[in-house]
Order: C-alpha cells, then structure tokens, then sequence
C-alpha cells in the first residue's frame, strides 16, 4: 500500500508545490498512466475536480466524480481503487495534522469540527465557486514558491481561512446543517481533544482518561463532544481506533496479537471483540477480505 506523506513528497518525482506543512498538486497527466495500488492517506486533503471523470472508492463505497465535485478526507483514509477519463484533473491540497492544528487557532472551530466531523466527504460546487476554487490554489502556488517575507506564512493561512469558511457555506448550501457557534472553551476542549485522537504518536485513552488530560469531568466532556458533534467522546475515539486498525490489519507483517497491543487492548480476545462489535467482521475476516 502506498502513503501519501510529506516524505513521499519528498521523494516523488511528481511536481509538487511544497513545503514541510502544505503540498499542492495540479497536473494528472503525470500520474494517469501510474500503477498505483491502495492509498493511505496521511494528512487532510482536500480536491477539487477541474475536469473530466474519475471513480474513487473509500470505506467500501465507489463514488463518481465529475468536474465542480469537491472532495475533503481526514487523516488515516485509504483510497482503495481509482480510475479516471484520459482528460480527467484536479486541484489537490494536502496539509500536514500539525498546520491544521495550527490554523485551528485562527480559524473559527467549525472549521476544525467539519475537517473532523467525517473521515471523508463528496459536495459539489457550481462553476461560480469553481472558479474562485481555481483562484486559491493560484494564489497559494504563487505564494509558496515566492521568496520568504516577514508575513508569508500569515498570508498563507489567510488564504486557507478564506477557502475555510468558502467550504463551510458549500457545505451549507450542500444541504449540510452547520451550526455557528462563538469560540468557547468546550471548542478548545474539543480542538485539543482531536489533535490528541489524531495524532499516530500518541496513544489511544479512554473516556475518563481523556477528560483527566484536559482537566475536567468525563461527564462534562461527552457532553462537550456531543453537542459540537454529535457523537459521543466514545464513539468518535471506537470509530479512530477502527479506522486505525484496519489499516494495521492490511499489513500482513504484523499478527493481530502485536496489533491489539498496539491499539492499547489488553489482550487479542479482548480486541477481537471490540472489532467484531465495531464492524460486524473478526480482525482475521477483515485481513482476508483485503489480500
């Protein structure tokens, strides 16, 4: 399985436009005649079909794409298959888990919440935000390879706020509720609570042993998860530590043993339990299904 990583950027001979927090790429005709097998996806993206058609499987669901599609995914999202039309293209941005960590500071949280709220997300934009789509990304390409100035870096987060809150009102207009709420210490709670979930160097905790990182009650803080998103604290770290397993399972180097340690499970039994529960499959059906 291939990574997309900002050390496979790195190391591609494809032509990003880079630095160590953001990458974009906008030309698919270098990659269209690529084998690429199943992508991990390890930061979030976000892109934008320019042109032509493609099919793009993720989570076991096939989608089709057209051009004005707009597609955003969290980290830890496979893209299992993918084809695309001989004039199919796209805007690409690809943003390292610590800058969007960082922009969650300056950009209001429902920001944060959406990049978080699902593990990945299909809307379509008409041709007038088609247009200024296209434009961001021309800024945002002219600004990472211009020289370094005192304000670059808050020029740039700038322009990501600005395509920010242009996603939220596609989602709204996508009919997606989205709620709008003053800056809080809940969201900061929050913010906190899933640069920690997210983060691969870290381990996963329970409810209780979250809310103690954080200083308060876990009462307190499931109330806080479910109110800005709608799902309990212990629904959002099950759903994490599936989605993380799944990728371990598919990487036949590691017995499920060594793969239940390293979800923080006590014993196999134990993790067994807990994926089957989760997904209605046994760790080994689900290594199966995917060699």
């Amino acid at each position: 399985m291939e990574k997309l990583d900002f050390h496979s950027i790195a190391e591609s001979k494809l032509k990003f436009h880079s630095n160590e927090h953001i990458a974009i790429f906008c030309d698919f005709d270098e990659v269209r005649n690529l084998n690429v097998s199943d992508v991990l996806i390890e930061g979030f993206l976000f892109a934008v079909v320019t042109r032509g058609q493609a099919q793009l499987s993720v989570d076991n669901v096939t989608y089709q794409l057209q051009e004005g599609d707009v597609i955003t995914c969290k980290p830890r999202n496979i893209f299992e298959r993918s084809m695309m039309s001989l004039d199919f293209n796209a805007l690409v941005l690809f943003l390292s888990p610590d800058y969007v960590a960082q922009l969650s500071q300056m950009v209001r949280m429902e920001w944060t919440h959406s990049m978080f709220a699902s593990s990945h997300q299909i809307l379509h934009a008409d041709e007038v935000s088609l247009r200024r789509y296209r434009l961001y990304f021309d800024l945002l390409r002219n600004r990472l390879s211009s020289p370094d100035t005192p304000h670059k870096d808050l020029s740039l987060r700038l322009l990501f706020a600005s395509m920010a809150y242009d996603l939220r009102d596609l989602r709204k207009f996508d009919g997606e509720e989205v709620m709008h709420q003053t800056y809080s210490s809940s969201e900061n709670i929050l913010r906190k609570f899933m640069q920690h979930l997210h983060n691969p160097a870290l381990p996963y905790l329970n409810v209780n042993e979250y809310a103690a990182l954080f200083s308060i009650t876990p009462k307190y803080f499931s109330t806080v998860c479910k109110r800005l998103t709608g799902k309990t604290a212990n629904q959002l770290i099950s759903e994490e530590i599936v989605r993380s397993s799944q990728i371990a399972l598919r990487d036949s180097s590691k017995s499920i043993k060594q793969i239940a340690s390293l979800m923080g499970f006590k014993n196999q039994s134990h993790f067994g339990r807990f994926f089957r529960q989760q997904t209605g499959f046994s760790p080994q059906q689900y290594r199966e299904s995917k060699e």
